[in-house]
């Protein structure tokens, strides 16, 4: 939307401009021809010819605005309806497979073909798949929300680098399972950032569930917060699997294509695109960049 804006601001400005500038050359045209006619009835026939043009200029340029701010609105329209499409048609592609596995594995169970002793392992199976498809529908739900137009931040003044702590400890359970080493360098005080606090914790709960899902056991993930020149950087940096350049520039898309090897690396595909969302809103970056030591670093920039 703010790409549409954007544009019917452009068109405004064009459509102002090329209005007064014609509108200029009729008034001033029609002046100086009534400067070399002395007959009264002439310089009004004159002014009426005038005003007639530049009345018909007006309905020139204002039928070229409405054609420009329509074809841009259909555009917009047509780029919202296929995301919206890509959205749900990948979602109930990575539903299918969790409730697949749920719809056999319950069939078995009511049917009596399940051993006793594998009852409890089947039972663990169709938990763990019921989990996986809330969370995916958890996903869309957060990712629709944030890109609705009425949707707006609850901000407030919040130290982020507390924040930030109470999102490590919450999922540092996560993280020792995965085998993931972490590394911390937090100032000990108060960073205060206006935030939205819900939200900015949903960031780095993505980024941290992101670390653990894409990189293997005995990867290294340094956090840390820089502040220099009035400006505050967080960073997650890890040593694990590296995003190749092809897929860096599409990586905060949501389902950036429907071919599942193109999506290996981002898994639902809504993570990130999330994360995006979030930052975008409250007028921060988020940047992907190279580092000597980690083979990817996500950078925060308040």
């Amino acid at each position: 939307m703010k790409q549409l804006r954007n544009a019917i601001l452009r068109s405004f400005i064009l459509y102002f401009f090329g209005l007064s500038i014609v509108g200029g050359l009729i008034e001033e045209f029609f002046a100086s021809l009534e400067t070399l006619v002395y007959e009264p009835e002439y310089q009004v026939l004159f002014r009426v010819i005038g005003l007639i043009l530049q009345l018909v200029a007006v309905f020139c340029f204002s039928y070229a605005f409405y054609r420009s701010l329509d074809k841009k609105i259909e555009e917009q329209s047509q780029k919202i309806a296929k995301q919206q499409n890509t959205l749900f048609a990948n979602i109930a592609h990575d539903l299918k497979t969790p409730l697949t596995s749920i719809t056999g594995f319950s069939k078995a169970l009511s049917e009596g073909i399940v051993e006793p002793e594998e009852r409890a392992e089947v039972s663990s199976i169709i938990y763990q798949k019921s989990l996986t498809a809330n969370e995916l529908l958890d996903l869309m739900f957060q990712y629709t929300k944030l890109n609705a137009s009425e949707y707006s931040l609850n901000r407030k003044e919040c130290a982020v680098n507390f924040l930030l702590k109470e999102a490590v400890a919450d999922n540092y359970d996560m993280l020792e399972q995965q085998g993931i080493e972490l590394f911390l360098d937090l100032p000990e005080e108060p960073v205060v950032k206006n935030i939205d606090k819900i939200e900015l914790r949903r960031v780095f709960n993505n980024l941290l569930i992101n670390a653990c899902k894409h990189n293997p056991a005995g990867s290294q993930l340094a956090i840390s917060i820089i502040e220099k020149n009035n400006q505050t950087k967080i960073i997650f940096a890890d040593n694990g699997t590296p995003i190749p350049p092809k897929d860096r520039e599409k990586l905060f898309q949501p389902f950036v294509s429907e071919n599942e090897t193109e999506r290996n690396f981002q898994g639902s595909g809504l993570g990130l695109a999330i994360v995006k969302t979030i930052i975008d809103k409250h007028g921060f970056t988020i940047e992907l960049l190279d580092d000597e030591k980690y083979t990817k670093k996500f950078v925060i920039t308040f």
